[in-house]
């Protein structure tokens, strides 16, 4: 961001949040702190304030009245705005910063003695994605004006199966999955829908050339009954799930077409149509010993392999460390 841009910023800071210390808003602006302290001089050049105080809670405060809009947002308005802003941090929103500082923008029209909200206990607790900030925006707003343009994209991309291989592909959408961005697109060296972690791209160009986008695709249609984002054959998924696990699956939805049905023991018969064989094993086998696969037999030959697989491994780690004395 420009220099102007950044002055700017750090006010909007200030009158949003009231008080705040130098190296929060350094942070805040991604610069140093002897760079906040020439904005503050900047900002008293054009007659503008920063009152500043070194006491243990100190910092910058901005507190002339200034004559702005009053939205007249009610309380409830702005925890509203405020929990959908941590919500987008934790989804990992590629556009969270932007959003941050529109969030902030509201807060600055609102009388300051009406931003008790600010801090508001809500939290969102998850593993973070680990991933370039900038890099995937600017790969996203690319993307989505290839999209709109029907331009075609040159990728360079890393598939876990695949490895490292260049690709021209139609980009059709794009979406967010467990907090990773992805798009859609046909791929013309598979001749065939793909999906692409943006993560995963590690160059890319758009290409000049268009692209007529398919007139059959809807993004819904196709990842219909998907569990997860993997598609492939759809099974008849049956499983027996016990207390205390079946209460914490009848708690969300995980397929559309699902059907839960109480038996003995707090246990519950679940039953749906799904496809993505690798996320439904992934979830199967993170319910452990609560749960047992009933239908479809593949699967369950299928998990009993990986149960099988996983034991050989234990049982080798145990003998090597009984081996070596540990």
């Amino acid at each position: 961001m420009s220099k102007v841009g950044n002055v700017f910023k750090m006010l909007i800071l200030l009158k949003s949040r009231g008080k705040m210390k130098i190296n929060d808003i350094a942070r805040e602006l991604e610069v140093d702190e002897r760079q906040v302290r020439r904005y503050r001089n900047d900002l008293e050049q054009a007659g503008i304030y920063i009152e500043y105080t070194s006491e243990r809670y100190g910092g910058y405060q901005y507190e002339e009245q200034d004559y702005l809009l009053d939205l007249n947002l009610t309380k409830e308005e702005r925890s509203v705005i405020l929990m959908a802003l941590e919500q987008l941090k934790y989804d990992n929103f590629i556009c969270y910063r932007d959003f941050k500082l529109i969030v902030d923008k509201i807060n600055c029209l609102n009388e300051r003695e009406n931003n008790d909200l600010i801090h508001a206990e809500y939290f969102v607790k998850n593993t973070k994605i680990n991933y370039n900030y900038e890099r995937e925006k600017n790969i996203w707003i690319d993307i989505n004006a290839a999209i709109i343009t029907r331009n075609k994209i040159k990728i360079k991309y890393n598939s876990l199966n695949t490895g490292e291989k260049e690709r021209i592909v139609r980009p059709y959408a794009v979406f967010q999955y467990k907090g990773s961005m992805y798009f859609v697109g046909y791929c013309e060296l598979r001749q065939k829908i793909r999906e692409f972690k943006i993560s995963r791209i590690m160059s890319y160009e758009i290409l000049g050339e268009k692209f007529e986008r398919a007139h059959n695709f809807n993004f819904k249609e196709y990842m219909k009954d998907c569990f997860g984002i993997f598609k492939d054959e759809e099974i008849e998924l049956k499983l027996k799930i016990k207390h205390p696990m079946s209460q914490i699956v009848k708690e969300r939805i995980w397929a559309d077409n699902q059907k839960i049905i109480d038996i003995e023991d707090k246990a519950i018969m679940f039953q749906a149509k799904v496809r993505g064989i690798t996320e439904v094993k992934s979830w199967i086998l993170s319910m452990g010993q609560s749960v047992e696969v009933l239908e479809p037999k593949s699967l369950r030959r299928n998990i009993e392999n990986e149960i099988e697989k996983m034991i050989k491994i234990y049982k080798k780690v145990n003998w090597d460390l009984n081996m070596s004395g540990l």
